[in-house]
């Protein structure tokens, strides 16, 4: 995306009826974000982004998250929908698993 949702510290709610979990429904992503403070929209630009500009980086980086998606599915047995983020010193926070339908 070309624009940003910036929030200071607050937390961002997602309308959603849960319609993407639906047999044959491809929802994800049809619902508006609600925040809880006042959001600045603003245009952003990845071409500086190491994930980007850095092959080695990039290559290092999806290898880690391939095994963080591979212990999730073993430990709990099937194929999963797994959202998470990068943080700026690397690490990798899952926030959400859940089966993938």
């Amino acid at each position: 995306k070309s624009e940003g949702m910036f929030v200071g510290e607050s937390l961002i709610f997602r309308s959603d009826s849960n319609g993407e979990d639906l047999e044959g429904y491809a929802g994800a992503g049809l619902y508006e974000s609600i925040t809880m403070d006042t959001t600045e929209t603003r245009r952003v630009d990845y071409m500086e982004d190491k994930l980007v500009r850095d092959p080695e980086y990039r290559q290092k980086l999806l290898a880690r998250i391939c095994k963080v998606g591979e212990a999730i599915e073993t430990a709990l047995g099937s194929a999963q929908d797994i959202e998470g983020v990068v943080e700026e010193n690397d690490a990798i926070t899952v926030v959400q698993t859940r089966p993938q339908v």
